[in-house]
């Protein structure tokens, strides 16, 4: 089961400044975790402006940021001006994000991520760190799954997928949204627009082929210009690869919907309706 978003590299060009980028980030990574996504796509659209072409690589950063454990932030990410404002984005508190910080508290089973400080030795985000013989990156975390406590911890190494529970999400630019389209055929591909047929009017349908593929790609558009909006040429194309247009907020009060709303609204009743078929178990089962 993958619940999937990709949003354009123009999300944050209604922010102008870094601090209200910053915040934007902020909101959207709540909406990616509080609904289960596990990959967010940055898709390039081809319309931003040499001025605003480092909006994507920020979004892109916060996001890494965000989805990793506070306790590893200060060794995976060098203090830079870009995170200038990151005291203000607000705590994802995913399963992957545990308080615990004793290591006489570690139980085997648990799955904490970590980073190698030195060779031979882990930062679990414990008051101690672990022994582990091999060598790996001391800039990439690493999934760890607790084997043993006693008479020592013993840490095997696993990979995201492998966990049975939500465990935030990745993210990943993409060059061609079209090429993207093509390599998920075998995911439900979903378009929102204010010019679709309204939610209740798909759900039926929405559900039937959901639980078919128990996968959702869902794709959204930017501040200033809807998904088809954007390109010219591959309109029709990128039409025809998209298997449901949705409108989520039929009449809307407002002249336009910010893509942090639609994100929570758009997610939001996908997950009431369809949820358990489209993402892994969340943080109360």
């Amino acid at each position: 089961m993958t619940l999937e978003v990709a949003i354009p590299d123009t999300s944050l060009t209604d922010c102008p400044d870094l601090r209200q980028k910053t915040e934007k980030a902020g909101s959207l990574a709540r909406a990616l975790a509080v609904f289960r996504v596990e990959t967010v796509y940055i898709y390039e659209t081809g319309i931003l402006s040499n001025g605003m072409k480092r909006d994507a690589g920020l979004l892109s950063k916060i996001l890494r940021y965000m989805d990793t454990p506070q306790y590893l932030r200060k060794q995976r990410f060098p203090k830079s001006q870009s995170l200038k404002f990151a005291g203000l984005l607000p705590p994802l508190r995913t399963k992957s994000h545990p308080l615990e910080t004793k290591i006489n508290d570690l139980q085997e089973g648990t799955i904490r991520w970590g980073l190698q400080v030195r060779p031979g030795q882990i930062d679990l985000g414990l008051d101690k760190l672990v022994n582990y013989s091999k060598i790996l990156s001391e800039r990439d975390p690493v999934l760890f799954k607790v084997l043993k406590t006693k008479p020592q911890t013993l840490l095997e190494i696993i990979e995201r997928e492998d966990v049975s529970d939500y465990w935030g999400f990745e993210v990943e630019r993409v060059t061609n949204l079209e090429k993207l389209l093509e390599e998920s055929d075998d995911t439900t591909r979903i378009g929102f627009s204010r010019n679709a047929p309204f939610f209740h009017q798909l759900e039926k349908d929405l559900k039937s082929t959901i639980a078919g593929t128990q996968s959702v790609l869902a794709i959204f558009g930017g501040p200033s210009h809807g998904i088809l909006e954007v390109f010219g040429k591959e309109r029709e194309i990128l039409k025809s690869l998209i298997d449901f247009w949705v409108n989520t907020i039929p009449d809307q009060g407002t002249e336009t919907v910010r893509l942090e709303e639609a994100l929570f609204v758009s997610l939001g009743l996908l997950n009431a309706s369809m949820g358990t078929m489209m993402a892994k178990p969340g943080f109360y089962k």
